[in-house]
């Protein structure tokens, strides 16, 4: 971005300006849906690039409200690098999962190694079958290879036998190991992500220990909608296995879609973060579940034209389309985010939004670090640390007029990691945290 204010201007942030935040609009208190700029104040008389930031937070459901049944699978790795530990702790975040689940729920289980075996068919989640399942889940011993795609395959073959049911689609994939058997590269994953989300199933992967292809499972949960972790203790299994449950059972609303259309010679340059579909000049961002109280994120970079001192203009629409859980038809609510133009640079800087100035940094680090594993991959070390230095530069021009309270801690970070990536590459642990972290604040995922 051009034409950033000195950071000397800071001490004038005192001044009250123009806010510009569009307000919140309420339907049926689902949906709070929140759309508003970086700087919603721009100096007149030149084109700037601005963000803006569309939120969408799901209020927090009645207690009385009757939640949707979730249709849960679960997918096991049995294979011989679980043996121990792991596959007993496993065992037990599966109980654990499976426990939080009621009688208008379906469970099923499926686990792997060179083969794959439907442990649990599809089933409400009764007290016997619960005992039976648990019973089940104690004779599983590691062994074999790992057959990860093979196993998704037959776990959607379980979900979809009750697809069209009313139900909350959801499929937890655990992997302590690599694909060394059946589909093994990445955009094999991605196209099976993708066809599963496109069938209203989301996945979520936990990848547990060093030995897992981080490559593969994070792609899988971008593909698939879900969430990503990386554990390095099986102890935290239960936990996360609780969590996953406890978005899946808050669900309030799904199909979200998120249009934003510039008007009056704006233009989107690219979506920050969480990927978006760029067509006829429109961002579309897709998002098949939200949960009650976490909110989420879309982040456009876009130009937009020179205006007159004085003028404020409505350059960007954004149109938020969703299903209220119970519902079947659509509903839809419209966001005009104005632009004000002015000549006093005291005006730009106290209107600028330090909380969305975050999330811009939040996303660029998560683009440093994703392109630092690129370079590191290739032995290119220096390059590596340049892009975690880079950014460094890029957010300080984009935000350095607001302080330090926005950059010190990311900068700070970021050199001491480029430090580490320059003298002694990436290791395979920082290698999956840098991806786990870099997904994690993309999709602004709760980390359990």
């Amino acid at each position: 971005m051009k034409n950033r204010i000195p950071k000397v201007l800071l001490t004038l942030a005192l001044v009250c300006g123009l806010t510009a935040q569009a307000d919140i609009i309420r339907t049926a208190e689902v949906l709070q849906v929140d759309a508003a700029l970086d700087r919603p104040v721009v100096p007149a008389n030149q084109a700037e690039d601005v963000v803006v930031q569309i939120k969408i937070l799901p209020s927090d459901l009645p207690n009385d409200r009757e939640r949707p049944p979730v249709n849960l699978s679960l997918v096991l790795d049995r294979s011989g690098s679980m043996s121990g530990e792991k596959i007993e702790q496993a065992i037990q975040a599966a109980e654990v999962a499976v426990g939080r689940l009621g009688p208008r729920d379906r469970v099923s289980v499926i686990i792997y190694d060179h083969d794959v075996e439907t442990l649990v068919s599809s089933q409400h989640v009764t007290p016997a079958g619960l005992r039976a399942m648990k019973r089940a889940l104690r004779q599983v011993t590691a062994r074999g290879n790992t057959a990860i795609y093979a196993g998704l395959s037959q776990a959607a073959a379980e979900l979809r036998r009750h697809r069209e049911d009313g139900y909350i689609n959801r499929m937890i994939l655990l992997s302590d190991g690599l694909a060394n058997r059946g589909p093994s590269q990445v955009a094999d994953f991605r196209a099976l992500g993708r066809a599963l989300a496109g069938e209203d199933m989301v996945i979520s992967t936990i990848g547990l220990g060093l030995g897992f292809n981080e490559d593969i499972m994070t792609t899988l949960a971008d593909a698939g909608q879900g969430n990503t972790y990386f554990v390095e203790n099986a102890d935290d299994l239960p936990r996360i296995f609780a969590g996953e449950l406890g978005d899946a059972l808050n669900v309030a609303a799904t199909n979200i879609e998120i249009i934003v259309r510039p008007r009056g010679g704006a233009r989107i340059i690219k979506s920050l973060g969480r990927e978006a579909e760029l067509n006829d000049g429109s961002a579309r961002f897709r998002m098949p579940q939200v949960y009650s109280g976490l909110e989420k994120l879309a982040l456009v970079e876009m130009r937009v034209p020179k205006g007159v001192v004085g003028a404020v203009e409505d350059l960007i629409e954004v149109e938020v389309n969703y299903n209220a859980v119970g519902e079947s038809h659509m509903r839809t609510q419209q966001v005009s985010v104005p632009i004000r133009y002015t000549d006093e640079v005291e005006q730009v800087v106290a209107a600028a939004r330090k909380d969305i100035a975050q999330n811009v940094v939040d996303n660029r680090v998560a683009e440093a670090k994703e392109a630092a594993i690129t370079y590191a991959d290739a032995g290119d070390r220096d390059e590596a640390a340049n892009r975690l230095r880079s950014v460094v530069g890029q957010i300080s021009a984009d935000y350095g007029f607001l302080g330090d309270e926005v950059l010190a801690a990311p900068s700070a970070v970021l050199e001491q990691e480029a430090d580490q990536v320059q003298t002694k590459g990436l290791s395979n642990e920082k290698r999956k945290s840098f991806r786990a972290d870099s997904y994690q604040s993309r999709n602004q995922q709760s980390v359990q």
